[in-house]
Order: structure tokens, then sequence, then C-alpha cells
């Protein structure tokens, strides 16, 4: 089974909240990049209700046929993925953390009412961070890459192929009742090289090679069995967890247990050339 690789740009119609459990104070924080899995998701959901078919037979075709990479913001023909700079600390793109936020972030508050007092309900003020729909007078673009096998997806009686889903507006992320989240596949263009650092194998299952022994992680790279591969790294380590479907207690309700991992942006250097698949979740692990 051979798989193709496309260069997908997103673009934002809404604002984009990617929560992860982080709060400072009343903020909710958002991460600043869309995560595979986020993408997967939202697929699933938007063609789940299209096809009136059940959400894990969809959610499990995509899994099979389908990886996502992390998208990241692209404005200006820049990518402010991030990475961590041994003598700067952690930027994205060529914009250290504060010069980031201040151009890509913003926040929205709300509070919930007291009927009888006709005031804020008390502890009920809370902030949600997100990344803005537009900078600088123009849309917010993401850029990632979809693999796709060779085969169609079947789904209920129809099939489709990856240029379909360029018909497919989706909402990925949290908040999308209050309207975030929303995006459109701008752009779809066949690509045999990742974030132009890594080469592509697509010959089994989706996997990358680093041009050079050092790189940046462009997703979370499990930790497990890297000991003797990786020589030195420079970033951080995030337990993650996240929600699955349950059939005894339906979607969203089984935590998964937590995969340590390093961090988008982290610089590894491995002792030797070695593969990065690409799992299900669109984590990298190295091969």
């Amino acid at each position: 089974m051979g798989w193709n690789c496309y260069k997908v740009t997103l673009e934002a119609k809404s604002p984009i909240h990617i929560g992860y459990g982080a709060k400072l104070g009343t903020v909710a924080k958002t991460r600043y990049y869309i995560l595979a899995k986020h993408l997967w998701a939202a697929l699933t959901n938007v063609l789940a209700q299209k096809h009136s078919e059940d959400y894990k037979t969809v959610g499990d075709a995509l899994k099979t046929h389908t990886r996502f990479s992390y998208f990241y913001i692209k404005h200006n023909n820049n990518l402010y993925a991030p990475k961590y700079v041994s003598s700067e600390g952690l930027k994205f793109g060529n914009l250290s953390v504060e010069e980031f936020e201040q151009k890509f972030i913003s926040s929205f508050g709300s509070t919930s009412m007291e009927k009888k007092q006709k005031s804020a309900e008390d502890g009920s003020l809370h902030e949600i961070e997100f990344i803005k729909p537009t900078a600088l007078n123009k849309p917010m673009l993401f850029e990632g890459y979809l693999f796709f096998d060779s085969q169609q997806i079947q789904i209920g009686s129809k099939r489709f192929d990856a240029q379909q889903l360029t018909e497919l507006e989706i909402q990925v992320g949290g908040e999308r009742t209050y309207g975030f989240g929303k995006v459109k596949i701008k752009e779809m263009i066949e690509a045999k090289v990742l974030f132009e650092y890594f080469d592509t194998d697509l010959s089994y299952e989706p996997t990358l090679k680093s041009k050079e022994s050092t790189f940046y992680a462009y997703a979370h790279v499990l930790t497990e069995k890297t000991t003797d591969l990786v020589k030195n790294v420079s970033g951080d380590l995030e337990p993650l967890v996240g929600r699955e479907w349950c059939r005894e207690k339906g979607a969203g309700r089984y935590i998964t247990h937590a995969q340590i991992c390093y961090v988008p942006g982290t610089q590894i250097t491995l002792t030797q050339p070695i593969g990065l698949k690409i799992t299900q979740d669109g984590l990298w692990i190295l091969t």
C-alpha cells in the first residue's frame, strides 16, 4: 500500500481555540498551533454528519487511510512553528513568544448572569484565549500536511479521495458553540518534502527522515525507546492525554493514558540517521 503526501493550506474563518487544560488565572490558554488529532476529529465529525454514519466507523476509516501533520500559522510567507533556540529560548518562527502573542493571539471574556440579582454570577468570569482569524488585515493561514493512502475511503455507500476534502468546511478545537474553529481548505498540492526539512518515505506507512542529524520537532515526539537514539535535546517534555470514543461511555468519555513526549519545537540531535514514523494520532516516533 502506497501513500500520497499533500501540502495543505487552511484559512481561518473564525477565532480558533486549541485548549489543553492550561489556565492563567481566569484565562483558558490556547495552543498556538493545530494538532493532527484535531484535524482528524473535525473531519470525523463533518463526514459522519454528512453521510449519516456512526462516528466511530468514520473515525476508524480515517485513521486507517489518512495521517495528518500538525498545522502552524503561515503569514506573509513566514511559517511560525515553535523552536527552542539554545541562546534565545522558545521562539515562533523569527519572533519571540511575546512578539508572537502580540501579533497573532487575543482573548474573549464572558460571565454568567444571576437572573434574580441581575448581576454577574460569583466565580463565573472566564476568558478564552484564541488565535486571531486575521492579522494585519489578512486572513490567518495554517500550513501542514495530509497523508492519504492509495485507496479511496469507503463511508456507507460513498467513496471519496483526498481532493474531495477541499469541499468541506470544518471546525477544529474548542468553543465551537461560540462559532470558534471554522477553517476551510484553501489549497492542497502534492508534496515530497515535509516543512522543507524532512524527506518522506510513503512506500508503506508515512515515515520522515531528517536531512540533518539535528532537527526541530514539528509534532509531539514520543520519548519511549529513544534512550540510545537521542544524543542531545533542547526543549520541554509534556504528558499528552486525550479523550477517545468508548462504546460503553460514549464519545469523548474515555481519557487516554498519558504519553510522555518532547513538545513541538524541541531541538533533537540523533546519534545516527533514524526514520520518524507518523502515528495515527499524528505523533512522531523514532524507528
